[in-house]
């Protein structure tokens, strides 16, 4: 049998191992609390964090608003008083068109005159010079040729002829009365006239075709009685300016040389090229205006004087003449020109048109800030057709009733430059 401090010692024993367990039991409880506290203590941080993305929208910085699409602007309604922004609809305008090219000056074919010999000769004396106002009969140069010579000489002797045969009929016709000399005498005595009249009349003929009025040289008596005959004067056939002169004193020329220019400088052409399309809106006598480089405060005015009847199978154009005054000497020809048709009577066109205040230039591209919400402009680019004053005409990038910036388009370029500094 145990005896009593064995049994004692049994008591501890068990004693201390029951507290061993219940320490271990209450640690074991204690780490497994901290544990479920600090997954719940995650779980809160992840779903304020989920929250919070949520709100702010993926790839958003704390503080800060949703990023804009390149090229939009926001701005205020009162930011956009203050800054005197302005907005507009578009609207379509009915616009009268009128044609516009580019030309050269000519001068008028119907007053242009090369002057040439009508013989070969050598030229005696000049008298006109390069730039020189001239009238129409007025000499340029003499020549004297062989052929001068040749019908001076059966003038002289046409004219003696007829002078003899004058005379001979008068003696005739005196004895005739007196009946000394029969009837035959006489009349043989008046064809002769006759005949010296023929060939002395054939002789005059021959200075009209050399360009001599023998009339003014008879009237003159130049020439007679001292074997010196007249020159062959070359004259111009137009009142106007000598453009060029090709000869010189001394000079052997003939009729197949061009010995002088002269043109009448009061009335010039523009010939224009007109597509196809237009014919219809071109008529003889359309009122057109014109401008010039070298004047470019002035504005001169012409008429449709001529449309071609054919159309040129290359450029499928069609040439239209002007006919421009230049009573005043200022167009030269050679000068170029921009031609403006008056043709609102025949046609009209609706077209965007929007004011060019409103069009802002980055290098080659034209844009505008369309209004897409009340305090949200987008920049969008557009493509730009013809001028008409203040106005260009839009065939790209706009539509009727969209609403854009046409006071204040700087400030919104401004603002737009900014935010795409400060995003860098």
């Amino acid at each position: 049998m145990a005896t009593i401090q064995e049994r004692t010692h049994r008591k501890s024993t068990k004693l201390i191992c029951l507290v061993g367990v219940l320490s271990i039991a209450v640690l074991l409880g204690g780490c497994n609390k901290k544990e479920s506290a600090k997954e719940g203590k995650a779980t809160v941080v992840v779903e304020k964090k989920e929250d919070q993305e949520t709100k702010q929208g993926p790839g958003t910085k704390k503080g800060r608003e949703p990023k804009e699409e390149p090229g939009v602007v926001i701005l205020s309604k009162e930011k956009q008083r203050t800054s005197g922004i302005e907005v507009n609809k578009i609207a379509l305008e009915s616009v009268s068109i009128p044609l516009s090219t580019t030309a050269v000056i000519e001068l008028n074919a119907d007053r242009f005159s090369k002057v040439s010999p009508r013989v070969t000769g050598r030229v005696v004396r000049v008298l006109a010079s390069q730039g020189d106002r001239v009238k129409a009969g007025q000499p340029l140069a003499y020549l004297d040729s062989v052929e001068l010579d040749q019908a001076w000489a059966e003038y002289v002797k046409a004219k003696a002829r007829l002078e003899l045969a004058q005379k001979n009929l008068k003696r005739e016709e005196t004895l005739f009365e007196k009946k000394v000399s029969p009837e035959k005498d006489v009349l043989k005595a008046r064809q002769e006239v006759t005949e010296t009249e023929a060939d002395l009349n054939l002789s005059r003929e021959r200075f009209r075709l050399l360009g001599i009025d023998i009339s003014q040289v008879e009237q003159q008596k130049n020439g007679m009685g001292n074997g010196h005959h007249p020159l062959i004067p070359i004259t111009s056939t137009m009142t106007g300016a000598v453009l060029e002169k090709a000869l010189s004193q001394g000079e052997v020329v003939g009729p197949e040389k061009v010995l002088f220019t002269v043109a009448d400088l009061s009335a010039l052409w523009v010939v224009i090229d007109t597509y196809e399309k237009d014919i219809s809106r071109l008529r003889i006598g359309t009122a057109v205006k014109m401008s010039v480089t070298a004047f470019p405060d002035r504005e001169f005015r012409g008429t449709i004087s001529l449309i071609s009847d054919v159309v040129d199978e290359k450029t499928r154009t069609v040439k239209a003449r002007v006919t421009v005054d230049n009573t005043a000497g200022i167009l030269k020809p050679g000068m170029f020109a921009t031609v403006t048709i008056d043709t609102t009577k025949d046609r009209a066109e609706r077209i965007i048109a929007i004011h060019e205040t409103a069009v802002l230039l980055e290098g080659s591209a034209r844009y505008v800030f369309v209004q897409v919400d009340p305090e949200r402009f987008k920049r969008r680019e557009i493509t730009v057709l013809r001028t008409f004053g203040k106005k260009v005409e839009v065939i790209e990038g706009l539509k009727e009733g969209e609403a854009i910036v046409t006071k204040g388009s700087f400030i919104l370029k401004s603002e737009m430059k900014k935010e795409e500094l400060a995003e860098e």
